[in-house]
């Protein structure tokens, strides 16, 4: 007679872990607490249990950590989706790391077809996402900084010309304003240069993280090759393999636009049949850096090619906002197959280029 099969979910928190383990007829086996650590988790799962099937814990800021270490040990664990176990561990009357830890392993026993598995990436992803992230946020930071700096200054009639300008551009034009604030008996020099420096010193940092972006882009060959598509900079081009890091995880390249959030929204039930919007469901920074590279290739690069000549008839007929997500969806899937591919990006020529987009602003 076989030993019956195991299955095991861990409610992970940054302190400890909720564990449950149960057989192949859903019986509970052991329930309990451990600090969360991979060799305490180890241990624990080594005394109660000499069959693992399945282990499944979801995705969260600890979830690569133990994953790595787990599977060190030489125990089958996933990662789960989190929207998905989330609707799926809702459903029970009472929201507890114990029943949320029988959930998961109940989602263990029922089998990875029901419920999603997450790839967790490789050790160079993780960090190269790490330097894009924190200039990512940096960036953010900087623009909600100019925002409240010109935002403070209008009540009294300083108005700071915006746009896309250099750091000393706009430091000229704060300290022009506050001058002119200076001389109407306006105090504010004491109040807004402290926020001119800060943001002078946002500026510095996020240079040194676009040398830090340029230096890994160049050093990776997927992304040079990516970088030859019109409109794609180390930042897009980084930003996307680290996000996929397995091309081999799509079988279809065409479902790289819905993975980032850049298809519309179906609501289909009966004779109704609605699309919405996009669902920006995936990686936002990887949708932004899409949408941003498929504004440039139409509006900056001087390079014809048919994907531009295509977005560009487009917004001419549905306009720009849309036809800038309609390129960024079509640019995702052909990195991807440049990528599988191993090629550079030669596209056809164009003899007659299309009318240039009119009133459309980077």
């Amino acid at each position: 007679m076989t030993d019956p099969r195991h299955f095991i979910g861990l409610d992970v928190s940054q302190k400890s872990t909720a564990v449950c383990i149960i057989d192949d007829k859903g019986k509970v086996v052991s329930e309990g607490m451990c600090l969360t650590r991979p060799f305490d988790l180890v241990a624990y799962i080594r005394k109660r249990s000499d069959c693992v099937e399945k282990i499944g814990l979801e995705a969260g800021a600890l979830s690569p950590w133990l994953h790595t270490e787990l599977m060190k040990a030489g125990l089958p664990v996933v990662v789960l989706e989190s929207f998905q176990t989330y609707r799926a561990l809702s459903m029970r009357r009472n929201k507890t790391d114990k029943n949320d830890a029988r959930g998961l392993a109940e989602l263990m026993r029922m089998g990875e077809d029901w419920i999603r598995v997450v790839h967790l990436k490789s050790l160079w992803a993780q960090e190269a996402r790490t330097t894009l992230s924190l200039r990512h946020n940096l960036v953010g930071m900087r623009v909600t900084l100019e925002n409240r700096i010109t935002g403070l200054m209008k009540p009294f009639g300083l108005l700071v010309s915006r746009g896309s300008v250099t750091h000393d551009t706009f430091r000229q034009r704060v300290l022009g304003k506050l001058r002119e604030a200076s001389a109407n008996g306006i105090k504010l020099v004491s109040s807004i240069l402290p926020m001119l420096d800060m943001h002078r010193d946002m500026w510095r940092q996020i240079e040194c993280y676009d040398k830090e972006v340029e230096k890994m882009a160049a050093a990776d060959p997927v992304c040079r090759r990516l970088m030859t598509v019109p409109g794609v900079g180390p930042v897009t081009a980084l930003t996307y393999v680290t996000a996929i890091d397995d091309p081999s995880r799509f079988k279809d390249a065409n479902d790289i636009g819905a993975y980032f959030g850049l298809t519309p929204r179906v609501f289909q039930s009966g004779e109704s049949h609605q699309s919405g919007k996009i669902s920006k469901r995936g990686d936002s920074m990887v949708r932004l850096a899409l949408v941003r590279a498929a504004t440039v290739m139409l509006v900056s690069t001087k390079t014809w090619t048919p994907l531009r000549a295509w977005g560009v008839r487009l917004a001419r007929r549905i306009g720009f906002n849309k036809a800038k997500i309609a390129v960024a969806r079509k640019l995702a899937v052909l990195l991807h197959r440049l990528w599988v591919s191993g090629q550079v990006y030669r596209p056809k020529k164009i003899k007659e280029p299309p009318v240039p987009v009119e009133g459309a602003v980077v």
